[in-house]
């Protein structure tokens, strides 16, 4: 308005008719901007600036006016750079996004409040004849990712900076790469998409494209059965597919940010979202960080990436992320500072945070978290993918990773930068064929398992998890019972129509200790790199003590592996990476029929404690067959069972516990009364009926004084939740 009214003026109206034509302009509603439209103006301008200042405040934190000066000293006249292949296509590790790389460098030091280059003509020249041979060559990969949402994302930050010094053309051009994003896709990669479409409509004001962003950004936040945050705290990410960190990280700290960037506008999140956004993140991903180091099996194939370094201590980045959610849930606030201070090394690993057991139903994972160590399973099955291979190269050894594979930590480098050397036909827990045959990966590997009786039941403190196992001719049941004191691995069923060796590893990890065996009724050290027997009953390596709970052939290795991390990602650096690795697993012979395992995990145990453990009865195993396998904790008193078919378990101290339908089991005296807990791994059923000896009164239970037992009828849950634990408190009378 002030334009119009000096060009008025310039014009030497007279006043009269200058009246007339104010108030006709004043009053037209295609020349008045609507209160709406101002206020969206206004917020725009908000949500601009406020993202410009966080693009600036990170600037500030890798800012340095040398390599800003040595790019302007090596830049080509035509803009390039003589070290980046613009020819690259790969897709992994794509060269040309190098050159984006120093047109970052080049804008940090250009924008830096009080730098040395701060509003340098030269920087900026630089920028603009780098950013005009960008979007003239517009180099492209083979993989979509790096078009669609890598580039673009770097291209829209590079914008919104430098958009007053661009000229129009260029702002075209440029924005025409970043239109390679749309509105098509799923999960985190729609968000990663509408995030670089809002940084365009920031940069260049277009409010209809931002309100669009802002939509699919927001609408994201929820709880769904198709991509994205799902009702058991994980994420899934190219199908149902365990992705909790590896796209979930990226997901979750951009709606933080968003949560943050958006607060005090139209479009801030409704108190709605921010509770959904604040469970999957600490109900969901902080279970699966250990201190500072994430879980492979919540990385995917992210974890067996070529670039040493980043597999241990990569939690760091939460810390961010936990002080923008600290403003955003303030509810969770003290939850939000100790998970921050425990991945930023301030806190011990196992100090605060969730403590006991979680089962993710919708994934086929559990997780327990003692005081002091940590522990995680996961399976596949006909709903729950496994860790895909081979995408973009990637992950080329992966076939076993989701086989019922477990991961044990103390410290939490107990895997760090294991994945080059990696055996993996012998990964922790797996049960398969020793052989030397090449691993199948990319399409020979269907993702979704062969049976559907994978899964488990929880009561928050303890947990049960199974998976039946039928994969590459070797079948088996695996059950995995966990305790704070530690886990049982229970193998039933184990048979191979293959000419070759069945093996189960009960550990494969750096080799950090001396290995300690008790064998023949002594504790020896092993002096060589293998060592083999029948009569092993119990092994100690770096404070995690292997308990034989049956009669096995047991193989311990402590030696140097070799391999490199090319061999798992196809272009990782070749460089031989030598490792000391140790491993043990019990060797059930060729073609084996009706096989079995049962072995006990210990953490926290000591050498000297090794005869005492392997005399100790308050774990026992109540059944290991390919119909039930149960364990009692005798110190708790806890009962934790898997039946595979309808059937009774007899129980310590007389009476008897009937099934009519499969399903996973726990039953916890608590004082007076006794916790039921029941999940059903197949998913299937509506109800099951649980009788047990003596009365009982508790939801569903109902006396049969004819026999003197109590039936007790469970509904089972239905649609999404299906697979969720049960828990019946029940009354003995």
């Amino acid at each position: 308005m002030e334009k119009r009214l000096n060009l008025v003026f310039k014009t030497g109206v007279p006043f009269c008719c200058f009246i007339s034509f104010f108030l006709l302009i004043l009053f037209l509603p295609a020349t008045r901007p609507s209160h709406a439209e101002t206020l969206m103006d206004n917020e725009i301008s908000i949500i601009a600036d406020r993202l410009r200042a966080r693009l600036v405040r990170s600037a500030a934190q890798h800012v340095d006016s040398d390599p800003a000066r040595e790019l302007l000293r090596r830049q080509e006249g035509e803009g390039s750079w003589s070290d980046v292949d613009y020819g690259d296509d790969s897709r992994t590790h794509w060269k040309p996004l190098r050159h984006l790389s120093y047109l970052g460098t080049l804008v940090r030091a250009y924008r830096l409040p009080g730098g040395a280059l701060e509003g340098d003509a030269k920087v900026r020249d630089a920028f603009l004849s780098g950013l005009q041979f960008w979007v003239t060559r517009d180099p492209q990969s083979d993989n979509w990712w790096y078009n669609v949402i890598g580039a673009p994302r770097i291209l829209s930050d590079l914008l919104l900076l430098m958009i007053d010094q661009i000229p129009p053309d260029f702002v075209d051009r440029t924005a025409k790469c970043i239109h390679r994003s749309s509105f098509t896709r799923t999960g985190a990669n729609l968000v990663d998409e509408a995030s670089n479409l809002l940084t365009l409509a920031c940069a260049t004001g277009n409010t209809d494209l931002l309100r669009e962003a802002i939509e699919h950004i927001s609408n994201e936040v929820r709880v769904t059965t198709e991509e994205g945050i799902q009702q058991d705290d994980s994420f899934h990410q190219h199908g149902p597919q365990n992705m909790v960190i590896s796209y979930g990280r990226g997901f979750a700290g951009d709606q933080a940010g968003y949560a943050a960037l958006f607060a005090g506008t139209s479009f801030a999140f409704s108190r709605a979202k921010i509770r959904i956004l604040s469970r999957f993140i600490l109900d969901g991903q902080q279970w699966y960080i250990w201190g500072r180091q994430i879980d492979f099996h919540a990385m995917g194939r992210g974890a067996f990436r070529g670039n040493p370094g980043s597999h241990v201590w990569n939690a760091g980045g939460f810390a961010h992320l936990c002080r923008l959610m600290t403003d955003a849930d303030p509810d969770r606030a003290a939850e939000y500072a100790a998970f921050g201070a425990r991945v930023s090394g301030k806190q011990p690993a196992g100090s605060t945070g969730p403590r006991g057991n979680k089962h993710f139903w919708c994934s086929d994972t559990m997780v327990h978290r003692a005081p002091d160590w940590y522990a995680s399973v996961r399976f596949h099955s006909t709903r729950a993918y496994a860790t895909e291979t081979r995408t973009n190269r990637e992950n080329l050894k992966g076939y076993h990773l989701a086989d019922g594979v477990y991961y044990v930590l103390q410290r939490g480098d107990e895997y760090h930068e294991v994945q080059p050397v990696w055996e993996y036909r012998k990964l922790p827990g797996l049960t398969f064929l020793d052989t030397d045959a090449p691993l199948p990966y990319g399409r020979e590997v269907p993702l979704a398992g062969n049976t559907s009786f994978v899964g488990g039941a929880s009561d928050g403190l303890s947990g049960v998890s199974v998976m039946d196992y039928d994969k590459g001719d070797v079948r088996a049941k695996k059950a995995y019972f966990f305790m704070d004191e530690g886990f049982v691995c229970l193998g039933a069923g184990i048979t191979s129509g293959e000419n070759e060796n069945v093996l189960t590893t009960l550990n494969q990890c750096l080799l950090k200790s001396e290995v300690a065996i008790l064998s023949g009724g002594a504790v020896a050290v092993l002096e060589q790199e293998r060592f083999e027997a029948q009569d092993v009953r119990a092994i100690h390596h770096d404070g995690v003590s292997y308990v034989l709970l049956d009669d096995a052939s047991v193989v311990i290795q402590a030696k140097q592996q070799d391999g490199s991390w090319r061999e798992i990602e196809g272009r990782a650096p070749a460089d031989p990476v030598p490792r000391d690795i140790f491993t043990c697993w019990v060797d059930h012979g060729a073609s084996p029929t009706d096989a079995t395992y049962a072995y006990r995990i210990v953490p926290g145990a000591k050498r000297d404690d090794l005869p005492g453990l392997a005399s100790d009865e308050t774990v026992g195993v109540l059944a290991n067959t390919a119909e039930l396998q149960a364990v009692h904790w005798a110190k708790e008193g806890v009962i934790q069972a898997i039946f595979h078919a309808p059937g009774e378990l007899p129980l310590p101290g007389g009476g008897t516990l009937r099934v009519d339908t499969p399903c996973a089991l726990i039953l916890r005296p608590t004082g007076g009364t006794v916790l039921l807990t029941i999940a059903d791994p197949g998913q299937e059923s509506a109800q099951l009926i649980i009788i047990l000896d003596g009365r009982y009164t508790g939801r569903g239970a109902s006396y049969v004084a004819d026999d003197q037992t109590t039936h007790i009828v469970v509904d089972l849950p239905k649609g999404p939740h299906a697979g969720q634990s049960v828990l019946v408190p029940l009354t003995q009378e």
